[in-house]
Order: structure tokens, then C-alpha cells, then sequence
């Protein structure tokens, strides 16, 4: 069955992109689709269209452009765009579309690492994350988790992510560059690559969390000058001979569908964690809850030290009202 998606051609897609509400929208739709044009195409056609009108699809990290392709175009008429920042304008609670039946859409406000969705279990037939994982800084498997306890079974969960082996990082370790993309600090919080994946990884990622890969693949190559255009060709002719990972996996984007098939199997993978760091957080958060409890602890006291006025209730009396040298 043909996906709507290649019903399409790229001049009817972006039409459908420019349907978006742009009121606070803090990016040119132009831009967008000149940058992410295969993006869009390639992802949609990943995600199944709705099978029924009560169909529903959460999408992690949301982004308003991707919100007529989910109604319009795949028929979701039930959508919950998730996102932490509220005040960017990336979604907005307003969106709607030119349809015959405006469909439910609503913005859930929460952290997918730090957050436990507000969602009762099994309530949704489809869930996206696109260009979210490798944001998360401290537990991406409690979004994992998370994902798979609200996805129904036999419910679609597509991810997309950067490539941590994509050719253009392997030019950039030759050039002594530093090879993962967007890693500036902010000063605020950790809105920034915190750690890139291996299509390899990823596979690992679903199967942990309950879920079977129905495809994983990689797209994208952009295309960044001359020089670095003719060492990828000599990188991908070398990586060729050493067949440790097909060419087809060192693109720059990997786009993974899979299914859930069972309930969580693994919350802390070896591969992933550091267990001897949990030992050591413990041992933190002990300190830390002492400090806590000893700090409370002197803030109850003070109202009495206040109303009992003596040097013996506190000893450091004298030296706070009477300078040395004065009787």
C-alpha cells in the first residue's frame, strides 16, 4: 500500500507546510524546507497514517511544522504535542487546521527525562521523537520506559537522531575538529548535544525498552565544501575495506520504526549506565539530605535563640553587639 506521503510531490508537501501558523514561530518555514526537505519526507514516511478516527499520536520534543503533515496528511484527528519549553513558540496550544472536523489537539508542559508523561497506560497508537534523544544529559531510559508503559501494544514508536558515525564526523576527527554537532553551552540548562548515538546503540536502545526495530536506516548528507567532500569520498572507500559498518548506516541522520511488543525489559543496560555512579549519587544525596535536615534543624531553633536573648542561648552575643575595646 503506498503511503500518502508518496501521493505527494515535494510542491504539494510544502504547501502543506506553509498551512503553519507562524504567529511566534521563532524560524523561516522558507529556510526549513530548504533545509529539512528530505527530513520530512523520509520520517513521514515512517510514521503509519491513522487507521481510525479515534487514532491518537503524542509527539515528543514537538515542533508546529510537522503539525499539518501528522492531521493533515496522515489523518490524526487525536494529538498531543509535547514540549518543555512553552515560552519558545516551537508549539503552540492554538494550532488548528482548514479541515471539515477541526481535530483535538492539545500541549502537554513536561520534561520526557525528568517527568513521568501524565498519561494513563496504553493510550496512545502511535508515539514520534524527533531530534530529542540526543538532547537528554542524565537518564534517557526514563523516557524510554515512560514511552513504552503509555504506547499501546503493537503501538509504532519512531526516533530520529544524529548519527555519531556519520562520514562527516569522521572527516572532522582528521581535521582535528571537534566531531559531534551543536554542543554549546548556554549557561542555563542542558538544551544542547549531550550525547549522539550508533544506529547500533539505538537497535539496543528499542530492544531495551520492550520494543522490535522495524527498520533502521540512516539519510542525509550535506554537503560541506570541497575539501571535506573529497575526504569523505577517501574516508567511505576506507571504512568500505574494513566492513564495520555498511555505508548505508554513515549518514547523518538515523531514522528508526519499531513496535512494542512486550513490557520494559531493560531500565539500566550496562552499555548505557555507569553503575559505580550510582554508589557514588547515593552517598551524594545522603550528604546532602544531612545538610538539609541539620540546616532545617537551626532554623527551628533561631526563634527561640531570638526570644530567650542570652549569651548563654547564644554565645556569640557579645561579639555581635559589642565591638572589642568597649566595656
Amino acid at each position: 500500500m503506498t503511503h500518502p506521503v508518496d501521493r505527494l510531490s515535494d510542491d504539494e508537501l510544502y504547501e502543506l507546510l506553509m498551512t503553519v501558523d507562524t504567529d511566534g514561530f521563532p524560524a523561516d518555514l522558507d529556510q526549513l524546507w530548504q533545509i529539512e526537505r528530505m527530513r520530512y519526507r523520509e520520517t513521514l514516511r515512517r510514521i503509519p497514517a491513522a487507521t481510525h478516527p479515534d487514532a491518537t499520536l503524542l509527539d515528543l520534543g514537538s515542533s508546529r511544522p510537522w503539525f499539518p503533515f501528522f492531521t493533515k496528511l496522515l489523518g490524526y484527528q487525536r494529538l498531543v504535542l509535547n514540549t518543555a519549553y512553552p515560552e519558545s513558540g516551537m508549539v503552540d496550544p492554538r494550532l488548528s487546521t482548514n479541515t471539515s472536523v477541526p481535530p483535538h489537539v492539545s500541549m502537554s508542559v513536561f520534561d520526557v527525562e525528568c517527568d513521568p508523561f501524565p498519561y494513563p497506560d496504553d493510550a496512545f497508537d502511535v508515539i514520534t521523537c524527533l531530534e530529542v534523544l540526543e538532547h537528554l544529559a542524565i537518564d534517557p531510559m526514563a523516557m524510554m520506559a515512560e514511552i513504552n508503559r503509555v504506547l499501546k501494544p503493537g503501538g509504532v514508536f519512531v526516533l530520529s537522531t544524529p548519527n555519531a558515525i556519520r562520514y562527516s564526523n569522521v572527516v572532522k576527527i582528521l581535521l582535528a575538529e571537534q566531531p559531534l554537532g551543536w554542543t554549546p553551552y548556554n549557561g542555563m540548562d542542558s538544551n544542547r548535544h549531550n550525547r549522539e548515538y550508533t544506529p547500533d546503540e539505538v537497535g539496543k536502545l528499542y530492544k531495551a525498552a520492550g520494543m522490535t526495530p522495524l527498520e533502521i536506516t540512516t539519510f542525509g548528507s550535506k554537503r560541506r565544501g570541497f575539501r571535506r567532500e573529497i575526504l569523505k569520498r577517501f574516508v567511505a572507500a576506507g571504512l568500505f575495506a574494513l566492513r564495520s559498518c555498511p555505508g548505508s548506516l554513515r549518514q547523518d541522520v538515523i531514522l528508526i520504526a519499531g513496535r512494542k511488543t512486550s513490557l520494559l525489559v531493560d531500565r539500566r543496560p550496562p552499555w548505557l549506565y555507569f553503575e559505580a555512579a550510582e554508589y557514588v549519587n547515593a552517598a551524594k544525596r545522603r550528604v546532602q539530605k544531612q545538610r538539609k535536615m541539620s540546616k532545617l534543624a537551626q532554623e527551628d531553633a533561631l526563634p527561640t535563640l531570638l526570644r530567650t536573648g542570652s549569651a548563654r542561648a547564644n554565645p556569640h552575643k557579645e561579639k555581635i553587639f559589642r565591638p572589642q575595646g568597649i566595656v
